[in-house]
């Protein structure tokens, strides 16, 4: 089972190292393993965003919909994105150099993976897969709000150079973009892909400790992406979110 999910894992990294801008996105053939995994593990994380989830996020889920019966295609989720708020999926080898990553952004791209999580890591996985990039950033990128602000920090990593800004930068995207949590009706709700894409970091959210969300206190802020925060910042709304994010980013 390993080295069958290390060969699959290879030639879908092998793919995405030689697609070309412009050219049709590469069609993965998934197998019924892998479909009754995506099924699997969507059904559970579609029944924690109906109480878990923002606002923003159950709003753009309606509009962005994706398959349950078995694992989307980058090219099916492409155009209704682009349709939406101009943003386009690209395929990505792996975990991309943070400055490459965020970068696109500001183009209106997205690099995707596009293999599936091991079947060990059904509820949490260690490493970005195609559900966290569907169910998590996918998603997300079909609300105009964090549409907007993907662009902004899109704008911030392609005008950075100091490699301090850099990690201050990757640090507040991640506790806001990827880790995000606002409250809405007095109660913490989930943003961010990370969280939005793993059964067990929603599920463990009461145990968390909720800090206020302070950028100052974000980039001195340790973390460890392979396993479930025990930290993370909450901000007061979606608004005082975007404000926060948009206050640090000017001052980069």
């Amino acid at each position: 089972m390993t080295d069958e999910y290390e060969r699959q894992k290879a030639n879908r990294q092998q793919m995405a190292m030689e697609w070309r801008p412009g050219e049709p996105l590469p069609a993965i053939e998934y197998t019924e393993e892998e479909d009754i995994l995506w099924e699997t593990v969507t059904a559970k994380l579609s029944s924690l965003h109906r109480e878990m989830a923002c606002a923003n996020y159950r709003r753009a889920a309606k509009a962005v919909v994706l398959e349950r019966q078995r694992v989307p295609q980058l090219a099916e989720v492409t155009p209704v994105l682009t349709g939406l708020t101009g943003f386009r999926l690209q395929p990505a080898e792996g975990t991309v150099p943070a400055k490459r990553f965020l970068g696109a952004f500001a183009d209106s791209g997205f690099y995707a993976t596009q293999y599936m999580r091991r079947p060990e890591s059904l509820y949490h996985s260690p490493e970005p897969d195609v559900i966290h990039e569907l169910v998590g950033h996918a998603v997300m990128l079909g609300d105009p709000v964090f549409a907007d602000l993907y662009r902004r920090f899109g704008q911030a990593a392609q005008e950075v150079s100091a490699p301090g800004a850099l990690r201050d930068l990757i640090q507040v995207f991640w506790f806001a973009m990827e880790t995000g949590v606002v409250y809405e009706g007095g109660r913490p709700r989930v943003c961010g892909a990370a969280l939005l894409s793993s059964v067990a970091e929603m599920e463990s959210l009461e145990q968390v400790e909720l800090r206020p969300f302070d950028t100052a206190d974000i980039v001195a802020q340790d973390f460890d992406d392979t396993d479930c925060m025990p930290v993370l910042f909450a901000a007061e709304s979606v608004d005082h979110l975007v404000a926060e994010v948009q206050r640090f980013l000017t001052r980069l």
